[in-house]
Order: C-alpha cells, then sequence, then structure tokens
C-alpha cells in the first residue's frame, strides 16, 4: 500500500546541453565536471604556450636565426606538446570510471524512487532507462561532457591570448566565432526531434516486446503470435530507419560545423598574410597567431560533433531524472467511520495522466464489484489500492492506511502470477508452513486441508496427487481457467488465514456459467466469513451477484 507523504510538483525536463538536475542527483557529475574543468584549463594553457613558443621559433628560423638561439623556445614548445598530450590522455581515462559511477548512483535513486512510490512509467519503459538509457551516458561522459567543459574554459583563454597578442585577430575571431553555435543550434534542433522520436521509438519496440512475451501463451493459445511477431518487426524496422535518420543529420551536421570553422580560419590567416606581406605584423607573432588560431574554433566545433555523437546518452538521462523527480503519490488515510474499506476520490496515473477518481465503501460481509468497460480502469484502481501504480486520495481499512498483508491479490494475468511449483506451493505462497513437505505431519496436514478448502470455493476440484504435480505447464496442464481459480484459491487462502481484504480483477474471464457460479458461492462464502471483497468485472452474472456495484467513483445499488 503506498505510504503518506507530501506532494511534490512536476519537474520539468531540461533542454539544455547539461541537465542541472544530474548535478542534484548524481555528486559524481559534479566531481568529474571539476576535474575536467581543472584538466581543460591546464590544457589551455599548454596549447597557449605551444602556440606563443612554436611561432616565435618558427619566425626566428625564418628569419636566419642560429639554431642554439630558439633552442629554448623549442624545448618549451616540446613541453607544451607533452602537457597537451598527457591532459588529453588523463581526460579520456577519466570518462569511463565517472560515467560507471553516475549510472550507479542515478539507478539507485531511480529503484529507490520506485521502490518507495512505485513506477510513474511502464515496465518496458522504466527497464530501457534503467537498461540501455543509462548505458548511453558511457558516449555523453567521454565525448561530449569533456568537449562542453573545453569549449566553456578554453575558448574565452584562447582569444583573450589572440587579442593580446594581435587585437585585429581577436576581433576577427569574436566576429566568425558565433557563426558555428549558430548553425550548431539550428542542427542541433532539428537532431533533438529526430533522437526524441528514436528513443521513443525504443521505448515503443521495447514495451511491444515485453507484453508479446508475457502474453506468447494466450496469443499462441489463439493463433495470434505470428501477428505479433510481425508487430515486432514492423517496429524493429521503424525504429532502424529513425537511427539511419539521426545518423544522416549528424553526418551532414558535422559536415556544416568543418566547412564554417574552416572559412572562419581562412578569413583570419588570409588577414594575418596580407599584413605580414605589408609588414604590419612581426613574422614570429604571425605565425603565432597563425597557429593559435584553430584552436579558438576546434573546442566549438568538437562539442557540436559530441553533441550529436551523444544525443541518445543526453535524452536518455532526462528519462531517467524525469523518473527519479515524478510526482510521488498522495495516498492518504481515509478518516475512520466503522470497521470496513473505505476509498475516497482514488485516482491513479496511467501513463501521463490521471484517471477519474473512484470512491467506494465495503464492509466486512460484503461483496462489492467495481463495474465497467474494458479500458474503464478498473484493474488500475486495484493497483493503486496495492500501491503497484502511483495514486493519490485517501484509502483506509478501519481508519488506517492498510499494508500488504491485509490484503490478498488475485489478478487477471493468471499464467503471470502462477510460480515454479505444485498448486499446493501456490495456493498456500506466502504460509510460513506452506514448504513443510513431511509427509503426515500435521503442519502439512493443517496447510493440505486449507488448500483444498480454497480450491474447493475457487470452483476447482483437484485431487491431492495432482496438487503434487508441477503446475507451471507440465504433466499437469492447466488451462487458463484452471490457472485462473488457482490463483484465485491462494487469495482466498490468504484470507482464510488472517486477510481482511480480498481484490479479484475479473476471477471468471476465462469460465464458462457453471464454472463461474462455483467461484461466485466461493467469493460469497468468503464474504459471509467476514471477508470484504472486492471484484472488479464487467461480467453481468458477477454484478448481479454484487451488494452493491461501483462505476467510476458513484455506488449504485445492486
Amino acid at each position: 500500500m503506498p505510504r503518506a507523504h507530501r506532494p511534490q510538483p512536476p519537474a520539468r525536463a531540461s533542454r539544455a546541453p547539461l541537465d542541472p538536475r544530474l548535478l542534484r542527483h548524481a555528486p559524481g557529475a559534479r566531481a568529474h565536471l571539476l576535474r575536467e574543468g581543472v584538466v581543460a584549463l591546464v590544457q589551455t594553457g599548454a596549447i597557449v604556450a605551444f602556440a606563443w613558443f612554436a611561432g616565435h621559433a618558427i619566425g626566428a628560423v625564418v628569419q636566419g636565426a642560429p639554431p642554439a638561439s630558439v633552442v629554448p623556445d623549442v624545448a618549451l614548445a616540446a613541453v607544451a606538446v607533452l602537457v597537451r598530450a598527457a591532459t588529453a590522455w588523463l581526460s579520456g581515462s577519466l570518462a569511463p570510471a565517472a560515467a560507471a559511477r553516475v549510472q550507479s548512483q542515478l539507478r539507485t535513486a531511480a529503484l529507490a524512487r520506485i521502490g518507495e512510490h512505485g513506477s510513474p512509467a511502464g515496465a518496458a519503459d522504466t527497464a530501457t532507462a534503467l537498461g540501455r538509457g543509462l548505458a548511453a551516458l558511457d558516449g555523453w561522459f567521454g565525448q561530449f561532457l569533456p568537449q562542453l567543459v573545453r569549449t566553456v574554459v578554453a575558448t574565452p583563454i584562447v582569444v583573450a591570448a589572440l587579442w593580446l597578442q594581435d587585437p585585429f585577430s581577436g576581433i576577427a575571431v569574436l566576429l566568425c566565432l558565433p557563426l558555428i553555435p549558430v548553425f550548431m543550434v539550428l542542427i542541433g534542433l532539428a537532431t533533438e526531434r529526430l533522437q526524441r522520436e528514436q528513443w521513443a521509438s525504443t521505448a515503443k519496440l521495447a514495451r511491444s516486446w515485453l507484453d508479446t512475451l508475457e502474453g506468447l501463451a494466450t496469443l499462441r493459445l489463439f493463433g495470434r503470435d505470428r501477428r505479433a511477431a510481425a508487430r515486432v518487426d514492423a517496429l524493429s524496422d521503424q525504429h532502424r530507419e529513425r537511427t539511419m535518420a539521426v545518423l544522416r543529420v549528424s553526418f551532414v551536421s558535422s559536415m556544416v560545423l568543418e566547412l564554417a570553422g574552416a572559412l572562419s580560419v581562412a578569413l583570419v590567416a588570409v588577414s594575418v598574410g596580407i599584413r605580414l606581406v605589408e609588414g604590419d605584423i612581426a613574422l614570429g607573432l604571425a605565425f603565432s597567431v597563425l597557429i593559435l588560431v584553430p584552436d579558438a574554433f576546434w573546442p566549438v566545433r568538437q562539442v557540436g560533433a559530441a553533441y550529436h555523437a551523444s544525443t541518445e546518452g543526453l535524452e536518455a538521462s532526462r528519462a531517467v531524472l524525469d523518473l527519479i523527480e515524478a510526482p510521488a503519490s498522495t495516498v492518504r488515510p481515509a478518516p475512520a467511520a466503522g470497521p470496513g474499506l473505505v476509498v475516497e476520490s482514488l485516482e491513479v496515473r496511467r501513463g501521463e495522466r490521471w484517471l477519474p477518481p473512484v470512491s467506494l465503501r465495503a464492509m466486512p460481509g460484503e461483496l462489492v464489484v467495481l463495474a465497467g468497460a474494458s479500458g474503464a480502469g478498473k484493474s488500475s484502481a486495484f493497483a493503486g489500492l496495492l500501491g503497484l501504480a502511483p495514486a493519490r486520495g485517501r484509502v483506509g481499512l478501519d481508519g488506517a492506511v492498510p499494508d500488504a498483508s491485509a490484503l490478498a491479490w488475485a489478478p487477471q494475468g493468471a499464467w503471470d502470477a502462477v510460480v515454479t511449483g505444485t498448486v499446493r506451493d501456490n495456493v498456500a505462497l506466502g504460509r510460513p508452513d506452506a514448504s513443510g513437505s513431511a509427509a503426515g505431519s500435521d503442519s502439512a496436514a493443517e496447510v493440505d486441508r486449507a488448500v483444498e478448502a480454497a480450491l474447493a470455493r475457487a470452483g476447482i476440484a483437484v485431487d491431492l496427487q495432482a496438487r503434487l504435480e508441477p503446475a507451471t505447464g507440465g504433466s499437469l496442464g492447466l488451462s487458463g481457467g484452471q490457472a485462473q481459480r488457482v490463483v484465485l484459491a491462494r487469495a482466498l487462502h490468504r484470507v482464510a488465514t488472517g486477510a481482511a481484504v480480498l481484490l479479484a480483477d475479473e476471477p471468471t474471464s476465462a469460465l464458462d456459467a457453471d464454472s463461474e457460479l462455483r467461484v461466485l458461492e466461493g467469493l460469497r462464502a468468503a464474504a459471509d466469513d467476514g471477508a470484504i471483497v472486492l471484484v472488479a468485472s464487467h461480467r453481468p452474472a458477477v454484478i448481479a451477484a454484487a451488494d452493491r456495484v461501483v462505476r467510476l467513483g458513484a455506488e449504485v445499488a445492486a
């Protein structure tokens, strides 16, 4: 059952290259940014030093200076090259460890949020975000983030160094430099849109694949497995096409950025050459400027290319951060109004929307039916009551929020709820002495009697020998209806051993009229023994057997 907690405003997903929420939820990202900043600062100093010493050494040699006089400049330029290479290696070695650390921190935060409040997304979306999504952060940390930090640190320093050495070149760089970010923004908007579509396609493919696996037995039973396989193939083709579209835009954008950078460097180089011919600039200074100018544009060009290479990781990180900061459920205890289950304005989140509120009151000894057409939200309401979906509202059992031990649950997907073992093991699942298999022991005999009573109320007759056979499609060969009644028998067994509320989701959907009647008699017997029986169903026989019927929050007399 969801706990009571303070409502939180929904977080807005950031579209910046660096989502600030990442720094809040992953301390490793903050530390990595600091380390990359220091490395970029040292590397930029080495770049400026190399351009200065190498340019003046080349100028001196061209003007006929003796080789011995340029040895100090050459030696310092060589040191700068070594420092630049060392910082590049250090930056590359820091990224994998930082990425692994941040992935672990985000995964821990996401799982903690899911454990406390449930997942705001479906199982497939959550698995995709925490699996492939977090793995995609490797490229973001290894390529984009170092280049982003290098751009922020190196570009102003290099431009300032050019300005101090040659103001004209500094002005030319300042005029040309904005061209590259403009192209980056224009192309980045298109790439981001395509990447969002590609990520949505990945999540859709994962959901379809998971749904197909979960319903494979039913699909094969009705001969629809080939159609499901064709759907997965079609979604795979869509995913391939969207991935190729992202790659096409990435290649074209890289070419555009390279062209803009090359033209900008060429413009500065032409101006330096003209002034050199006219004698307005020293040869050594000219060489120094020409060596340094490409490094003014290089970080910006590289961050654009790295952005396109890491957009999947950026989009995936946003999906994980949205999961972590999703609004929490706000289920509070309903005020005590005598014994019984009270639900007031319970709203359940399905995808991106909240379903209409459900209100009901059920007393011990009553059989209450939650009715409505398929898709009306009956199963979602049960998921909210059980804490399996984000929910808000007021729920009380005898004036307090019920815990899991007070609820017995018979889900609609019976085969998903059947576990490996015997029918006896399935019905008595969770009972401390259920695993006792010593023949003739008082404990085993007591479990057997309780299991037989639960199976009888569920309308299934299984002898002792059959109950010792595997219950997962082995020699017992349970049908869909039998599996449904075994799961219902488990819930009836839990009610008989202490649970106060029985929740049954479409317990007769796979049964014929006679079997349905026996199941309804068993549910009525459980209610007569003092349990609160709440059934979700749209079947006329179930509605007719109810003490009261609830339709989307409005009680209707049965």
